[in-house]
């Protein structure tokens, strides 16, 4: 009898630890898979970065290689100096594919090749995003007198300057995706401007008529 008391106490104590153990599984499971992350003015690219490496299968993204540095220094010498968040970006991964609708980060050798276009508004531009096979893209425009002082935009009929940091960019596609996020983030800038422009005066007249 005392030898089964005792193996019951062992037992018990061993299914108590296993299940603390399943706990802590769990736990940190629950802390490091998400599928969402918050932007704030104090996020940084480092912390998206690793967001997405911790949950790139949660969240639909598969990940290229990182780009080496001597495929940097071409880029460089084939295209423009590139900032800082770019630099960072393409040394985590040259690109990236995703689950939403062929949406993906283009790999600076493939960015090389496709040359120059109508759609960038400049030479210091280049395309970094796209979706459905070039049927829309993203586009950073590059200061040539401070590379770290860049824009993004979306061009359609018109420009749409949307941020000018990288880390918001890829925050707004892992919350919301491509329409909820991009377009619905591209109407809000537009409106957003359109209000901040000066009315011509035919408007001006219709908007006193109006009052």
């Amino acid at each position: 009898m005392k030898f089964l008391k005792i193996f019951r106490l062992k037992s018990k104590k061993i299914e108590t630890q296993s299940d603390k153990n399943s706990t802590l599984e769990n736990n940190e499971s629950t802390k490091y898979s998400k599928d969402k992350i918050a932007f704030t003015p104090n996020t940084k690219l480092i912390d998206v970065l690793t967001f997405i490496k911790v949950n790139n299968n949660l969240i639909g993204i598969e990940l290229n290689n990182s780009a080496s540095d001597n495929a940097i220094e071409l880029f460089e010498k084939s295209k423009l100096n590139l900032p800082q968040d770019f630099k960072v970006l393409y040394k985590f991964c040259n690109g990236f594919e995703t689950d939403q609708d062929l949406f993906r980060f283009i790999p600076l050798n493939e960015i090389i090749e496709n040359g120059e276009d109508d759609y960038c508004i400049s030479k210091t531009s280049f395309h970094f995003a796209e979706y459905m096979i070039y049927s829309d893209r993203w586009t950073v425009e590059i200061n040539p007198n401070d590379v770290d002082n860049y824009k993004i935009y979306n061009k359609a009929d018109n420009i749409v300057y949307l941020t000018n940091s990288l880390a918001e960019f890829l925050c707004v596609f892992i919350n919301k995706g491509i329409y909820e996020g991009f377009y619905e983030w591209r109407e809000k800038k537009q409106n957003e401007n359109t209000e901040k422009e000066p009315l011509k005066p035919l408007k001006l007249i219709r908007k006193i008529w109006e009052k």
